[in-house]
């Protein structure tokens, strides 16, 4: 089947192909010495990672990954790659902080959590730097755009469409509510006589905007989870945030309202909820320590999640209702999400034909988004209605084999497969522990009915073995040469040369699954049993070299 040309241009003979590609950091920073090692490492810091895993959904390999990196550096030196060492950093930093700071700006700002120190406003206001320095680093970075899947670097571009879509959000959302302040009262920005006015009621009021900022950077939780089980676990982690500020944020809003009421109004109606905690704090003979405080600020909010209700007198005033529904409401949208999700991970879990159903559902909204052609939909509908892919289904999401530890699954791969590779002749005779090796690179591939697995003039891709299901070999002429089942194998030229053309198709007669051993990871393994290698370039060559003389 397979033509050779040129036998001796083999792996170890030919440099071009072990050669690696030269990154642009060796080659446009040349020299060495600690300030010159110090530069490369400060601009791979805002260069795209090569470790990043998101890079997978762009760039097809590492030397697009390699092309992308001279590409920035050389003509967009200034501006961040959002799969960036540095980017990925900042969107954890910036999570953290911005968390962080809500939870300060709502103690620091409240009438009722009387504090005696100013240290909790020094960390605010560092809070607040850094949110505001999230601006400048947001403008410098680079988006991805998701109907062309291009990262787009350009300044210009990204500019325009950060000013054109989040400007006004992340604005709203980092004014220096604590910075105000301080400015305002230096150091008895703990007073709170101070912070009983209209402007920092109002400047209150605004940072409910923040809640989509927070909204958005707890999408860190889900990055770069592969698991379903860490993704259904980071989503809850998610969820649970998110309802937490909400109702922090609603505890927050219902105070600036009751304060406003009161200065408007200047009377305090005994019967809310908010002259209570004023009584509490102010007027009570026995105050209540700032610890407490906290503790019962902290309590609201799990109480308006979860019992719906921030009413602790017997009379209830009107606006303590009215923020009672609004929490209810609110609280009622957490749960049906929280469901949504549980639904989601027990079909994921345990209805393997429910998950597969919807996988199907999927793919069809996909072909009509993309505009594909039907015929991409009823492949992709046979392939899911075929046994193989079911038992790959079951597999990945089986408790069982899951929870069995690597070497165990290691044990399951070796029973499965060691036999296939040792009834291969050119690999009988070799030790156990380099067949075991061997197996653990093999890796399974479905193929439907007629679908083409090989084509003629076209260099392998390793070698291939039938695991399942029947192959038909046509030649260039269309005629029906050979039937490959299992345990057949083609290919094997492919492990020692890049030279090797192929001179038929090989087709599926059924839904098949066949075994690859990629010629590139068993070149790379070989580098440490060179004898072997040149051992089997021997065999192979005396062996087709035989067959193309016996043509």
């Amino acid at each position: 089947m397979p033509k050779t040309e040129g036998l001796h241009e083999l792996y170890y003979e030919h440099i071009c192909s072990i050669t690696s590609k030269t990154d642009v950091l060796e080659s446009d920073i040349t020299g060495n010495g600690f300030v010159i090692n110090l530069k490369r490492k400060w601009c791979d810091l805002f260069l795209l990672s090569y470790e990043d895993k998101r890079t997978r959904n762009y760039y097809t390999s590492s030397h697009a990954i390699r092309l992308e990196r001279l590409r920035q550096f050389r003509h967009c030196i200034y501006r961040i790659h959002p799969f960036s060492k540095f980017r990925n950093f900042w969107d954890f930093l910036i999570v953290n902080v911005f968390l962080c700071n809500k939870i300060l700006q709502h103690h620091n700002t409240s009438v009722i959590l009387v504090t005696n120190t100013i240290i909790p406003y020094y960390i605010g206001i560092f809070f607040e730097f850094i949110i505001i320095l999230d601006l400048f680093v947001n403008m410098n970075t680079g988006y991805v755009d998701s109907e062309s899947r291009e990262i787009i670097l350009d300044l210009k571009k990204g500019l325009v469409r950060y000013f054109s879509t989040k400007l006004f959000i992340h604005v709203a959302s980092a004014i220096p509510v604590q910075v105000i302040i301080f400015l305002k009262y230096g150091r008895n920005s703990y007073c709170s006589l101070c912070k009983a006015n209209i402007l920092i009621s109002v400047l209150r009021l605004l940072s409910i905007i923040g809640l989509y900022r927070v909204y958005e950077t707890t999408t860190y939780c889900n990055r770069n989870r592969k698991s379903l089980k860490a993704i259904h676990l980071h989503n809850f982690l998610r969820i649970i945030l998110i309802s937490f500020f909400t109702m922090l944020q609603i505890v927050n809003f219902s105070d600036t309202v009751s304060l406003l009421y009161i200065l408007v109004n200047d009377d305090i109606d005994r019967s809310s909820h908010y002259g209570y905690l004023l009584k509490m704090s102010y007027k009570s003979s026995n105050s209540i320590s700032s610890y407490k405080k906290i503790a019962y600020e902290f309590l609201r909010v799990c109480k308006s999640l979860v019992l719906f209700s921030v009413r602790p007198l017997k009379k209830t005033y009107y606006l303590d209702l009215i923020f009672s529904l609004m929490a209810h409401l609110i609280a009622n949208i957490f749960y049906v999400w929280c469901l949504l999700e549980c639904y989601d991970f027990f079909c994921c879990y345990k209805y393997t034909n429910d998950h597969i159903i919807m996988n199907v559902k999927s793919s069809a909204d996909l072909v009509k988004s993309r505009k594909l052609p039907e015929k991409v939909y009823q492949r992709v509908v046979k392939y899911y209605k075929s046994n193989l892919s079911k038992m790959t289904v079951v597999k990945w999401q089986n408790c069982l084999y899951r929870s069995l530890p690597d070497i165990l699954q290691r044990e399951i791969m070796l029973s499965c497969y060691r036999g296939y590779i040792m009834r291969i002749p050119y690999f009988c005779d070799w030790p156990v522990s380099v067949i075991e090796d061997i197996v653990v690179m093999l890796k399974e591939k479905i193929y439907l009915a007629n679908d083409i697995v090989a084509e003629p003039w076209i260099q392998g891709d390793g070698l291939i073995i039938v695991d399942a299901g029947e192959l038909a070999v046509y030649s260039v002429d269309d005629e029906e040469t050979a039937h490959l089942i299992d345990g057949d194998y083609f290919g094997e030229l492919s492990l020692i040369t890049d030279k090797e053309v192929r001179t038929s198709y090989v087709v599926t007669i059924t839904d098949s699954q066949i075994l690859t051993l990629d010629k590139g990871a068993f070149r790379m393994y070989m580098r440490n049993h060179t004898d072997l290698f040149f051992k089997l370039k021997h065999v192979l060559k005396k062996k087709f070299s035989d067959i193309d003389s016996t043509e």
